[in-house]
């Protein structure tokens, strides 16, 4: 198979990521980071839940901004100790779909 440096794997829920073409049941490949550059998309462990968001990060606002890749889910905004409820775990860095 193809060879990825990933730290951990995520099977993706929903069809939140759909525009990204990441749909439901498909694994995601992620590398272990703390934080990510705008617009990557990466596993963010909100409430306890890992989640895929692309993220976007305004540290002068301390300010975050989770977004879906489907636009009927709208955008998820942290700011200041709001922070404190989301860990990002990593970038996402290859999917792979279940083809039956």
């Amino acid at each position: 198979g193809v060879n990825i440096k990933a730290d951990f794997c995520l099977t993706c829920k929903g069809d939140s990521m759909i525009n990204a073409r990441i749909h439901d049941g498909d694994i995601v490949f992620v590398r272990k980071q703390s934080m990510v550059q705008n617009g990557e998309i990466a596993a963010v462990l909100i409430e306890n839940e890992a989640t895929l968001k692309r993220v976007f990060y305004y540290p002068e606002k301390e300010k975050l901004v989770l977004q879906a890749e489907n636009p009927i889910f709208e955008p998820l905004v942290y700011s200041k100790e709001e922070l404190n409820q989301i860990q990002i775990l990593g970038k996402a860095i290859a999917f792979q779909s279940d083809v039956h």
